[in-house]
């Protein structure tokens, strides 16, 4: 019997001690409640909603007590949600397929409408490989599951089939660049030879950290003369420099947002060393200038860029697509007012159980970001 790849074999579980050490969290919630009510009454807004503001806060104060450990289980969780769901009836068996490849692992989230007999990949309008964030220490392709699962609905409502695959790349700082992306590499010849899924259906999503593994994954396409996926790059909520260089919006959205600068950047090191700035500094920051025309060999002909205003990694997000554009390339940006960052998956994370537990129609204030993904993915299809 072939022996299962596991990306992340040294991964540990929680411990005792670790889960108790969570608690010592539990009496700073009183004052973190306490804190942002003041600031709000002397600072402005900036269309950020009381709930919005106290979840961005809390994830700040939190972080620093949470064990790594635990922060990993949360990309889990949505896994144990959806085996109990009612949604999808006889078809949830045929979603979220493991696929265990001699290099890589991942899932098929979908195949099509999540509520219809699943289709070949190829027989789907758009084929996603799907590459998850969480600063390459956490996450896990599950957590955007119901994100996806909505996603198709909404798509084939529409007329258009959609397949996503999720690969579940190995995590930092135990396995450190360029692992991922020999990992990415693999699944998406799998997607190509394997599958023999045409390129031209194929598309590359990544959320945050995983937008910058996606183009990793385009630039190595380029400089190996593969054939790139020209169904499209879609890149939410982008983790463009790893070394956080711009200040800007670092600055300005550091009390409407959950990511912490010096945090951000300690993961970058984690997983690009320092030797990195020398040798691959054009992987490293994204955002920097690049010979003439070259972003045009490396992205697709269809690219989207989505982000909130209250995003620490807005003013990179917008320098990328400057950037990108003045090399002729056609890219739509998408920047929603009083966002924080990856709101298409955390908002979402907190309509999960809903989104599972209901059947027919789905109340319009629930999957907000599903529906923003889905509006993107269909209009790229159609144009």
């Amino acid at each position: 019997m072939a022996a299962v790849f596991e990306a992340n074999p040294d991964v540990k579980s929680s411990t005792l001690m670790e889960k108790l050490q969570c608690f010592v969290f539990i009496p700073l919630l009183p004052l973190t409640l306490i804190r942002v009510l003041v600031r709000r009454l002397f600072t402005p807004k900036k269309n950020l909603s009381v709930k919005a503001d106290l979840i961005c806060t809390l994830l700040r104060v939190a972080q620093p007590w949470t064990p790594l450990s635990i922060l990993r289980l949360t990309g889990h969780a949505v896994g144990p949600l959806f085996s109990r769901s009612c949604r999808f009836g006889s078809n949830k068996s045929s979603l979220y397929k493991r696929v265990d490849g001699k290099n890589f692992s991942g899932h098929w989230i979908c195949r099509g409408s999540p509520m219809s007999t699943p289709l070949s990949p190829q027989e789907c309008d758009i084929v996603i490989l799907y590459l998850h964030g969480g600063a390459y220490k956490i996450g896990h392709p599950a957590q955007a599951l119901a994100v996806f699962l909505r996603v198709a609905e909404i798509a084939k409502a529409q007329g258009i089939n959609v397949a996503v695959f999720g690969l579940d790349y190995s995590l930092a700082p135990e396995a450190k660049f360029p692992t991922q992306l020999h990992q990415t590499r693999s699944a998406y010849d799998y997607l190509i030879e394997d599958q023999d899924i045409s390129p031209g259906k194929i598309a590359v999503l990544g959320d945050s950290a995983g937008a910058h593994l996606a183009l990793c994954l385009l630039h190595d396409l380029d400089e190996t003369g593969t054939e790139k996926p020209e169904a499209g790059a879609f890149f939410v909520a982008p983790w463009l420099d790893l070394r956080c260089s711009r200040e800007g919006s670092f600055v300005r959205n550091q009390e409407v947002d959950y990511l912490i600068h010096s945090d951000l950047i300690d993961d970058g090191y984690q997983f690009m060393p320092a030797s990195y700035d020398k040798t691959n500094k054009h992987l490293v920051n994204f955002t920097q200038p690049r010979p003439e025309k070259q972003w045009k060999t490396i992205l697709p002909k269809k690219v989207w860029v989505g982000i909130g205003a209250n995003d620490v990694l807005l003013d990179d997000a917008v320098a990328f697509v400057d950037g990108v554009r003045e090399a002729g390339v056609d890219v739509r940006l998408d920047v929603q007012e009083g966002k924080c960052h990856d709101w298409y998956m955390v908002e979402d994370f907190l309509d999960v159980y809903t989104y599972f537990s209901s059947k027919g129609e789905l109340s319009k204030r629930l999957m907000k970001g599903a529906d923003a993904l889905a509006k993107a993915i269909v209009s790229t299809v159609k144009s």
